[in-house]
């Protein structure tokens, strides 16, 4: 062998001896760098360890050094005590099966903290197969072991509420099968366990919902909105019972979007819907006769128009007024009127088909809706049988009443197709039946039709009249009959139409008092008047009282005390230069409020006449109890007074009565010379009407006073 031979071994010999420290490093490098020990341990009872990565100190707080051959502790100290023969009989069981062994345990590290390691390894055995070693890799899993830990116990915690909880839960298929349902489900829908309900419910749309579109819903519900909340509906239980329930759920989705289940929670609500039940039919049954009540009628009515428009059929709306139903209230009582409703509401039921609806609009008014009518004259059999059966004899207690009715009827489509407006033409029928003498039955007409045009035309133009400053005061003089001078005027009211020039106050008051324009009118009249006294006292010298009219429905719903006060504060009136006129039957509507009303009244100063006097409820308890200053006989008694002596006597008799009880009479409606000295002569205190003068404009009012100066004088004057 030559040099260059030896020379070239020896070269490669340097090269393998270099290559081979080269990958010892790298090694190195590999195992001190990745996450975790790397180990080699004698298979024995304390785990002696014969190499150890530097992942060591990272692990388990301790140098290599510290564990290489048990120089300061042994890993068998290391691991868990609770742990250590679990680790030992898991690696000898896999060892005997020549088998790599996985598993997690708990460490004590240097500083005494507990941490959870994932052991991986195989071992190593000797040439008859005995194992003398273990290898492989222990790392930190700690983090990992803590979210483990946490998603059990949520798990667990999700499980005792799904398992213990009061709420039915559930999760379906989006099909409609269960998935899971809890014992509370099972026992709501009357199954013996969870899994009954599960194996036996395989379709819900069929075998839970009463109504099978329902599921239908839910899940178009959950579609559009991701959600159901109080999803109410009926299902069956096992045993085929009905019940009410409320169900919250919702979609889970996975990470494509795609819907995995449905889940939520189901509540049983019959009682509560039994009871809402029971409190929707006492809000829409009329308590006195079972009927349907006025808050019932519009929605009955709604769905009988749905079922015409889809059966191409009419509908009858008959509205029933009892003729002189109001006289037995009076005379027997209200009990005495209960009972003649009950047995008109029985009459009614008895007269009618099945598919008619009845309904109790109030006081004595009903309304029947006769559906499915081929023509409006259908009806009118439908009708007679009606007017028959109220026709005949009611008896109540020792009385025995023939009652009759008067009916107003509209037919849908055919006059109106609004609820409102069905009822407005049923009305308006029914008031031209009760004008043409009651005891029949007025289909409405294009003759109606125009006075109820001609009624909104007014009840429209209410609403600007103010605003266009088209109402206007006029003022009739009020005569002292035993010296002739003036007493005092009457304010009256008049509306200048743009169109229809002059209305009189009968034809838009009736309107105002319906729609409650009367509020804003009557308070303009309060002010207007005021003013007119003090325009009056500013040109003329003198304090005239004016009287004004007070609308019952002004009188009685309103806040007219208040009213009153503040115009005259406004206005700086004294109040006994304003006096208010109320219809004496205005105390019918509430007894309680018109002594009440009258009373503050008082108290403000102001004077109170009765108006219409001898044509309403008189009675001498109110007249002597009430604080009224003045009786104004209503001109029905005067008029005719030369051809009928029983009004005369009236007029007497009227006079006579409020002079005993010291209030003054005025007599309203004198035109001619006999009647001016009859009542004269007869003591009546105050005459007004044509014979003295007529209501008088603004204008003519002026005239009036410059003429009749001489009149005024005995008035109180004061400086201009």
């Amino acid at each position: 062998m030559n040099s260059q031979t030896i020379l070239g071994i020896m070269q490669n010999d340097i090269m393998d001896s270099l290559l081979t420290a080269q990958q010892q490093r790298l090694m190195d490098t590999l195992l001190d760098n990745l996450d975790g020990m790397i180990y080699r341990c004698l298979y024995d009872d304390s785990w002696t360890m014969i190499y150890v990565s530097k992942g060591c100190e990272m692990l388990t707080g301790y140098t290599p050094q510290a564990l290489l051959l048990n120089k300061e502790i042994s890993y068998e100290n290391i691991t868990h005590a609770d742990d250590r023969d679990r680790v030992r009989a898991t690696i000898a069981e896999a060892l005997e099966k020549r088998e790599r062994f996985q598993l997690e345990y708990r460490i004590v590290r240097a500083n005494g903290d507990i941490f959870w390691v994932a052991e991986r390894g195989s071992g190593v055995f000797d040439d008859d197969g005995q194992p003398v070693a273990l290898e492989g890799i222990i790392q930190d899993v700690s983090d990992h072991k803590k979210i483990e830990q946490a998603l059990f116990s949520t798990e667990q915690k999700y499980r005792s509420m799904f398992d213990n909880s009061t709420l039915g839960m559930f999760q379906t298929t989006e099909s409609g099968t269960y998935l899971n349902a809890n014992p509370a489900l099972a026992d709501l829908y009357g199954y013996a366990s969870a899994a009954d309900l599960i194996s036996d419910l395989n379709n819900i749309s069929t075998q839970l919902y009463v109504a099978e579109s329902r599921r239908g819903e839910f899940t178009q519900a959950i579609s559009t909105y991701g959600r159901v909340q109080n999803f109410e509906s009926e299902v069956y239980q096992h045993n085929g019972k009905t019940i009410w329930i409320s169900e919250n759920a919702h979609a889970v989705y996975d990470t494509q979007g795609h819907i995995l289940y449905y889940e939520g929670t189901v509540e049983d609500i019959t009682d509560r819907r039994n009871h809402e039940q029971q409190i929707h039919q006492l809000a829409v049954t009329d308590k006195l006769t079972g009927l349907l009540n006025r808050h019932a009628f519009s929605g009955k009515l709604a769905s009988l128009i749905a079922e015409a428009d889809k059966m191409q059929r009419k509908i009858a709306i008959a509205f029933i007024d009892l003729d002189h139903f109001k006289l037995i209230n009076d005379t027997l009582g209200h009990r005495a009127g209960d009972k003649m409703l009950e047995n008109v509401a029985q009459r009614l039921i008895q007269s009618t088909r099945p598919t008619d609806a009845i309904v109790r609009f109030g006081g004595d008014e009903f309304v029947m809706l006769y559906p499915g009518l081929r023509a409006g004259e259908d009806a009118e059999p439908l009708l007679a049988r009606v007017m028959e059966a109220i026709s005949l004899p009611i008896e109540i207690g020792d009385y025995v009443f023939n009652m009759t009715c008067s009916v107003g009827v509209s037919i849908y489509p055919d006059h109106a197709i609004e609820i409102d407006a069905l009822l407005s033409c049923a009305d308006s029928a029914l008031y031209s039946a009760k004008n043409a003498g009651k005891n029949k039955v007025q289909m409405f007409s294009g003759t109606l039709a125009q006075q109820l045009g001609e009624r909104n035309e007014i009840e429209y133009g209410l609403g600007h009249a103010l605003q266009r400053q088209e109402l206007m005061l006029y003022y009739q003089p009020q005569i002292n009959m035993q010296h002739g001078n003036i007493n005092a005027l009457e304010a009256l009211i008049r509306w200048q139409h743009p169109e229809k020039g002059l209305i009189p106050p009968d034809e838009f008051i009736p309107v105002a008092e319906e729609t409650g324009h009367i509020f804003a009118i009557g308070e303009w009249v309060l002010q207007t008047a005021c003013q007119k006294i003090k325009s009056m006292q500013t040109e003329w010298g003198y304090l005239v009282p004016i009287a004004v009219n007070v609308s019952p429905i002004q009188f009685l719903r309103g806040n007219l005390v208040e009213t009153v006060q503040r115009v005259l504060r406004q206005e700086r009136v004294p109040p006994h230069l304003l006096t208010l006129e109320v219809t004496e039957n205005a105390r019918f509507k509430d007894e309680a409020m018109f002594t009440r009303t009258l009373e503050q009244l008082k108290r403000l100063g102001v004077c109170i006449a009765i108006d219409d006097f001898g044509i309403g409820y008189s009675n001498m308890a109110y007249l002597k109890n009430y604080p009224i200053d003045e009786l104004k006989i209503d001109k029905a008694f005067v008029q005719d007074l030369e051809q009928s002596v029983t009004n005369g006597n009236i007029l007497l008799a009227l006079i006579n009565l409020g002079k005993s009880l010291h209030k003054s009479v005025t007599a309203e409606g004198i035109e001619t010379e006999y009647q001016h000295r009859f009542l004269l002569h007869s003591g009546c205190d105050v005459g007004q009407g044509y014979y003295y003068s007529r209501p008088l404009s603004e204008e003519a009012l002026a005239e009036f006073m410059r003429e009749q100066q001489p009149k005024f004088d005995h008035m109180q004057r004061v400086a201009r």
